[in-house]
Order: structure tokens, then C-alpha cells, then sequence
């Protein structure tokens, strides 16, 4: 059976970039591994827009897009939880950190929640709503998370199937955007 990584690329066919991700520099910026099964899925050219909705980031990217800035990203968070602008989740331990790889629209934001002890494939997911007062976890890996909302599967409350566009499965982002 393919793997939901094979069966979203074969789902939107997309266009493998011009360039390859330097996925060396993207770990070292981040300081930790990316899930191969999205490294996958990026290098096929499934960087882009998911269901007119959901933005995954991508290597060099724009701002709001960019997978190397994620780690400036978490730590800006690290500074809201301690101001307390923003809950921290429960069971977050001191030593994870989140890593967003995938936004909305409407600020829904979907982590990558690192540890020390987990390997890339098994990353916790967490997503967080505009303003960070709720979270959820779902322990799929990363591409079977996005074929079952794919699927129209609920995965999130935090997800609204009306924001969804099944008519556009995928659209890749132009190369001004990557």
C-alpha cells in the first residue's frame, strides 16, 4: 500500500521544484530533523496551498511561509507563554519545542512538537487556534494528518470543514512565493 505521503502526490501530481530543498541546511537552521515523510512530500513539489486553505511551509519561502524560520517562530511563542499572551499546553515538557509547519488563513497554526527523545517520523502534532487559548494533539505523522483532512476525516475541532475548498484539491505556490 502507498504511503499517505505517495497517495498525496499522486492525488495533486504536483511539480518537483526547480531546485532541490537543501533539507541539510533547513535541519541545521532548525536544530533538530525534519519528518522524512513531509521532506518527501516537499520534494515531489506538494509545497503549496492544500484545499485552498492550508499553507505548508516550505524551505526558503516567504515570511508567513518559511519552514527555516520556524525556530524563530517557536521562539517567539516561548516568549508569549511566559508573558502569559498565550496558554501554554499542558503537557508540553520544558525540553519540546513546537515548529510550525503548516498555517491557515485564519491563524490555526499545526506544530511539530519536538523532544529530545523523538525521532523525526514520530513527532507529536499540535495545533493551536488564532490566539493560542486552545490546543490539540494528534500523534499521526505529518502526511497522514493532511491525507485524512484531505479525506474530509476529522482530525481537529479547531480545523472547520467549511473553510475548506474541495473543489481545489492543491495549488502549488508560485515561484515568486518559494
Amino acid at each position: 500500500m502507498a504511503t499517505a505521503a505517495q497517495q498525496l502526490i499522486e492525488r495533486a501530481s504536483p511539480a518537483p521544484p526547480p531546485v532541490p530543498y537543501d533539507w541539510e541546511r533547513v535541519e541545521h537552521r532548525l536544530e533538530t530533523a525534519v519528518p522524512p515523510d513531509y521532506r518527501e512530500l516537499l520534494d515531489a513539489g506538494g509545497g503549496g496551498l492544500w484545499l485552498g486553505f492550508l499553507r505548508l511551509h516550505v524551505p526558503a519561502g516567504l515570511k508567513h511561509i518559511d519552514l527555516e524560520r520556524s525556530k524563530l517562530e517557536w521562539e517567539q511563542l516561548q516568549d508569549l507563554f511566559e508573558d502569559e499572551v498565550v496558554e501554554r499546553p499542558d503537557d508540553l515538557a520544558p525540553d519540546d519545542s513546537l515548529l510550525p509547519w503548516a498555517s491557515t488563513g485564519t491563524g490555526v497554526t499545526l506544530y511539530w512538537q519536538v523532544s529530545p527523545e523523538a525521532t523525526a517520523a514520530a513527532y507529536p502534532i499540535r495545533i493551536s487556534d488564532r490566539n493560542g487559548d486552545a490546543w490539540e494533539r494528534s500523534d499521526l505523522p505529518t502526511t497522514d494528518l493532511l491525507l485524512g483532512i484531505v479525506r474530509g476525516e476529522p482530525h481537529s475541532e479547531l480545523l472547520n470543514e467549511s473553510w475548506l475548498q474541495r473543489d481545489t484539491l492543491f495549488t502549488p505556490y508560485a515561484d515568486e512565493w518559494s
